[in-house]
C-alpha cells in the first residue's frame, strides 16, 4: 500500500469541498485553497489519519468521527472458520476480474506500477485478500471510519483524490451504502486516467445488512447502465439465485419469530442454497441474484437508452 507520505509527496489529496491541493502542516490538514473553509479549520484526524470529508455535503457527522475516533459505526465482524465456508462459498468472481485489470493495467503502465484505489476498502473485501498483500502494486484504499488498512477517512461522493490519478478502481459492496450512487460512479470515473479501469460489485435481491446506512440495490442491467461511461470488459452475478434465497430464508424467520438469532439458525440449515449457484442457469440466475459484477474501461463514448436495453442478458 502507498504510505500516506508518498499520497502528501505526490500531491494526490485533494479537498473534497473545492479540490485545491492538501496540505500537512504541523500535524494539521488543510486545504491550499485560501477561501476554502477547511484552509481556516483543519480536516478532523481520527485514529491518526486525516478525516479528509467535506462534512456539510456528507452523512459523516465531523464532532461524532472525533467522538469514536474514527471506529466503525456497523459491526464489521465476520463468521469464523467453517461456519463462514459454509454459508460463504469462496468468492472466485472477484479475485478473477481483479487479476484480469491487474494484467490489463500492468501492459498499459509498461512496467510503471499500477495504483489501484479501493473505495470502501476499510476491510479487505471478499476475494481482494491478494491484493491488499501484492507488494507491486500502489493501493490506495479509504472508508467512512478509519482501519489499518485505509490511509485516510472520506467520503465517495467526493473522493479527496486528483483527477486522473489511479490506474484501476475496485468498489466491492459499497455502493448499496452511499445515498447517490451516480455521484460517486462520477468521482470514480474522474479519478481513473483515460482508459482506466472499475471493478464493481454490488447486491441486487439481499435484505438490508447495515441498517439506516442501507439504501440502494441494482438489477444486472442498472448496474451496467450505472457505469455507462465505462466499455464493458465482462458483467454478470456474483452470487446466484440460491444465494438469494437463503438470504431470504433467513429474515422470513427473523419477520415470522421477532428473532435474529433465529433467522441465522435457519440460515445455516440452508446453507446448501448458496451452493446451488454454480449449477443454475446463468441467464435465469443472473434475473434473480443475490450481487452483480461489472468491471469495464474508462471510454469517451457512453452507451444510452437503446444501448441498455440491447444489453440485457437474462432469460425472460
Amino acid at each position: 500500500m502507498l504510505a500516506l507520505d508518498a499520497l502528501v509527496d505526490q500531491d494526490l489529496l485533494i479537498c473534497p469541498r473545492c479540490g485545491s491541493p492538501v496540505r500537512r502542516e504541523d500535524g494539521e490538514w488543510r486545504c491550499a485553497g485560501a477561501h476554502c473553509v477547511y484552509a481556516q479549520d483543519p480536516f478532523p484526524v481520527v485514529a491518526g489519519v486525516p478525516a479528509l470529508v467535506d462534512f456539510e455535503h456528507s452523512v459523516l457527522d465531523a464532532d461524532r468521527l472525533r467522538a469514536v475516533q474514527g471506529a466503525s459505526e456497523v459491526s464489521r465482524s465476520r463468521s469464523a472458520g467453517l461456519l463462514r465456508r459454509l454459508l460463504h462459498p469462496a468468492n472466485t468472481t472477484a479475485p478473477r476480474n481483479v487479476a484480469r485489470m491487474l494484467e490489463l493495467l500492468r501492459t498499459e503502465t509498461r512496467g510503471r506500477r499500477p495504483r489501484v484505489l479501493v473505495v470502501g476498502g476499510g476491510t479487505v473485501g471478499d476475494g481482494l485478500e491478494a491484493l491488499y498483500a501484492d507488494p507491486t502494486v500502489d493501493l490506495i484504499a479509504f472508508d467512512v471510519y478509519a482501519s489499518p488498512v485505509t490511509q485516510f477517512v472520506g467520503d465517495g461522493h467526493s473522493v479527496p483524490l486528483a483527477d486522473a490519478s489511479v490506474d484501476g478502481v475496485i468498489v466491492q459492496a459499497v455502493l448499496e451504502h452511499v445515498l447517490e450512487p451516480t455521484v460517486v460512479a462520477s468521482q470514480i470515473e474522474r479519478v481513473l486516467r483515460p482508459g482506466g479501469i472499475v471493478y464493481a460489485d454490488t447486491p441486487f435481491l439481499q435484505q438490508v445488512h447495515e441498517g439506516a446506512y442501507d439504501f440502494t440495490r441494482f438489477t444486472d442491467s442498472g448496474h451496467r447502465f450505472l457505469f455507462r461511461r465505462f466499455e464493458r470488459i465482462d458483467s454478470g452475478s456474483v452470487a446466484g439465485a440460491g444465494t438469494a434465497l437463503r438470504w431470504s430464508v433467513d429474515h422470513f424467520v427473523r419477520a415470522l419469530t421477532r428473532s435474529v438469532p433465529l433467522g441465522r439458525v435457519a440460515s445455516l440449515v440452508f446453507f446448501w442454497l448458496s451452493w446451488t449457484d454454480r449449477l443454475l442457469d446463468q441467464r435465469h440466475s443472473v434475473d434473480a441474484a443475490s450481487s452483480v459484477f461489472f468491471l469495464g474501461r474508462k471510454t469517451e463514448e457512453p452507451i444510452n437508452g437503446s444501448d441498455i436495453i440491447d444489453y440485457y442478458q437474462g432469460g425472460m
